[in-house]
């Protein structure tokens, strides 16, 4: 975390701009809070301010789970190299030791 974030310089100011967006929030509801973010994001990009974006999106499946394919693996023998995995680590840890 930067300095910047650590130490509030104007605690008066930093509450009020949370309480605006607060009451943006309750008074004309989240998508308004969240086009409002948007543009001051932009805005202060464009500034030269370093702001880190969400690296993240909302995934959204484009197939319908009935159309969804049925697992295409073979369950028996997934689980017989399973087993042999467990084994083998097995005699490795007692081996080593």
């Amino acid at each position: 975390m930067s300095d910047i974030l650590k130490n509030d310089v104007d605690s008066v100011e930093t509450q009020e701009w949370l309480d605006a967006l607060e009451s943006l929030i309750r008074q004309e509801g989240p998508e308004r809070a969240q086009y409002i973010y948007e543009r001051l994001t932009t805005k202060a990009i464009k500034s030269g301010v370093d702001v880190v974006r969400n690296a993240h999106s909302d995934y959204v499946n484009s197939i319908k789970s009935e159309d969804e394919p049925e697992y295409p693996g073979n369950w028996d023998l997934e689980r017989r190299i399973r087993a042999i995995i467990r084994w083998n680590s097995v005699m490795i840890v007692l081996r080593g030791s």
